[in-house]
Order: C-alpha cells, then sequence, then structure tokens
C-alpha cells in the first residue's frame, strides 16, 4: 500500500534562521508550524547548502521522533549543456537509502523555456511566491509529456509561509524515481 503523506517540498528554513545551527527550540517552532500548516513534514531547499536541513533532521530525529518528516536538501542553479541560456533552479532532496530526487522549481523564472533533462523527476506547478509567471497548463503539459510529478509549494522563507503550498505526495513513488548517490 502507498505511503501518502502532504508534504511543502521547496522551504528555505535556515535562511529564516540566519543559518544558527539548528536547536531543539528551533526543531520545535518548525514543528509546530508544520503542524498548524496541517502537514505530515517539509523538505529544507536552502539555497547552495544542505548543511542546516541534514542538522534539522538530525535535531528531529534526537528530540522529537516521528513527529514530522524533514527531508535535507538544497535548491541550485542549473545550465543545461544543451540549452545554457535556459538556466533553471532546481531542488535537490536526499532520502533515505541514498537516493536523490530532483524537483525543477518555479519554471518561467529566468526563461520562458523549460528544459528537462532526464535527471528531473518533478516540477513546481504552483509555487507560493512565483505564481505569477508560472503558466500551469504549459506546466503541465510538460510534466505529462515527461512523466513528471507535479508539486505545489511555498518556497517558504519566513516561518509562517511553511504551508502556503504543499501537495499529498505518494513517498513511494518518489523513492522509486529518484536516483541512487553512489
Amino acid at each position: 500500500m502507498p505511503m501518502h503523506v502532504r508534504l511543502d517540498i521547496h522551504t528555505h528554513v535556515g535562511e529564516m534562521f540566519g543559518f544558527q545551527p539548528p536547536t531543539p527550540e528551533i526543531a520545535e517552532s518548525v514543528i509546530a508550524q508544520i503542524k498548524k500548516a496541517g502537514l505530515d513534514g517539509i523538505a529544507v531547499t536552502d539555497h547552495w547548502r544542505r548543511d542546516w536541513g541534514l542538522a534539522l533532521h538530525r535535531v528531529v530525529e534526537d528530540h522529537f521522533p516521528n513527529e514530522v518528516i524533514i527531508i535535507p536538501g538544497h535548491e541550485i542553479d542549473v545550465r543545461p549543456p544543451s540549452s545554457p541560456f535556459d538556466e533553471y533552479h532546481c531542488t535537490e532532496l536526499y532520502l533515505p537509502g541514498g537516493r536523490l530526487f530532483r524537483t525543477y522549481c518555479h519554471p518561467g523564472y529566468y526563461t520562458p523555456n523549460i528544459v528537462i533533462e532526464d535527471d528531473i523527476h518533478g516540477i513546481e506547478v504552483a509555487n507560493h511566491h512565483h505564481d505569477w509567471h508560472i503558466r500551469r497548463p504549459a506546466v503541465e503539459r510538460v510534466a505529462d509529456a515527461h512523466g513528471l510529478l507535479t508539486f505545489s509549494v511555498s518556497d517558504a522563507n519566513v516561518l509562517g509561509e511553511i504551508g502556503a503550498g504543499s501537495t499529498l505526495v505518494d513517498l513511494d513513488d518518489m523513492f522509486r524515481r529518484a536516483i541512487p548517490l553512489d
């Protein structure tokens, strides 16, 4: 039976706290917001840094086991070799078992062209901060054409925004699509 959970897979929690080392008190405030938003968990996808998400994951596991899901990750810039002027942002989520799940972020930001590479597994169709330029029907057609999972996300920059976008996710499907990290 698939495991369905409600997640916000694009948040900048480390940035919210100025990248100070996560403490149980910080974790408790994040957990409270996750629960207030009706989520099962979040992915922490700070720009170009995965250390903070990994540290928060450890604090939550050590002090608040089984309360919420924290998926460490980061958001990076990608310049496709086939089309270098069509740069985009991508979140990389580090799943248990050494697997990597990659999502194309806020399509239409930087360029209206959407270049899907082989190692992209999902795409955002709604983003709390970037909805103004996401052409949802076009993005959904791209998702269908490439077999991508679609996500609504918050792209939260402050604690109260966590959950402003979320998706009911089949975790088993995410694991199947993710690539192994060798």
